[in-house]
C-alpha cells in the first residue's frame, strides 16, 4: 500500500464529473442501495467536486457544497465515496480527500465545516482530523441514524487579513487550475 501515487483535483470537466458520479453509483447506490434521486439531489451543479486517482484509476470522489458565506462562511463536505476494491487495498485515499477538501475550504476563506456521519468507524476517522459532534440531535433517516459534525479553521483569508494581504480568492477567478498549482 502506497499513498504516494494518490492524485486528488478538482472536477473541471464534465467527463470528470461524470467519473465522479460514476463512483458515487458504485458506492451509495450498489453497495448501500440508495435510490438514485438521494444521491444527485440538485446540488451538484453549484458544489465542487474532487476526484481522486490511484496508480492513475479514478477511484474516490468528495462534493463540497458551500452553505454560506456568513461569519466566516460555511461548508459542507459530502458524498465522500471510494470504490471498495481500492478503499480496502488502500485507506489513504480516504485521508487525501479530506486533505484536499480542508486546503480547498481554507483557500475559499470558509472557516466552518459541517457534515453528519452514520458509521461510528467513520466518527473516529473524522475525529483524528478535528472534527467533534456538534451536539444536535441525530438525525433520523430511513432507519439510518446520522450525527452532525463540525469543523472549525483557521482560514488563509484570516491570516491575509491580519497581515492586510489581499487573499487568493479575491485575487484569481481561475480557481481549479491555481488549485492544482499549490499542489506541488
Amino acid at each position: 500500500m502506497t499513498k504516494s501515487a494518490i492524485d486528488v483535483s478538482i472536477v473541471k470537466t464534465l467527463d470528470e464529473l461524470e467519473l465522479a458520479y460514476g463512483i458515487r453509483r458504485q458506492v451509495f447506490m450498489g453497495e448501500g442501495g440508495e435510490p438514485e434521486e438521494e444521491q444527485f439531489d440538485g446540488n451538484d451543479l453549484c458544489s465542487a467536486h474532487l476526484i481522486a486517482q490511484w496508480n492513475g484509476i479514478v477511484c474516490g470522489t468528495m462534493r463540497i457544497r458551500i452553505i454560506s458565506m456568513d461569519e466566516g462562511g460555511t461548508t459542507i463536505w459530502e458524498r465522500l465515496s471510494v470504490l471498495k476494491e481500492v478503499r480496502e487495498k488502500n485507506p489513504w485515499i480516504f485521508r487525501s480527500l479530506l486533505l484536499n477538501a480542508k486546503r480547498y475550504t481554507e483557500i475559499m476563506g470558509l472557516q466552518t465545516v459541517i457534515g453528519i456521519v452514520e458509521d461510528p468507524k467513520l466518527m473516529r476517522f473524522w475525529k483524528l482530523y478535528g472534527f467533534k459532534p456538534t451536539g444536535e440531535k441525530p438525525l433520523n433517516y430511513r432507519g439510518h441514524e446520522y450525527v452532525p459534525i463540525k469543523l472549525s479553521l483557521e482560514t488563509t483569508k484570516d491570516k491575509a487579513r491580519l497581515r492586510g494581504e489581499v487573499s487568493l480568492r479575491q485575487a484569481v477567478r481561475a480557481f481549479p487550475d491555481v488549485f492544482a498549482q499549490t499542489q506541488g
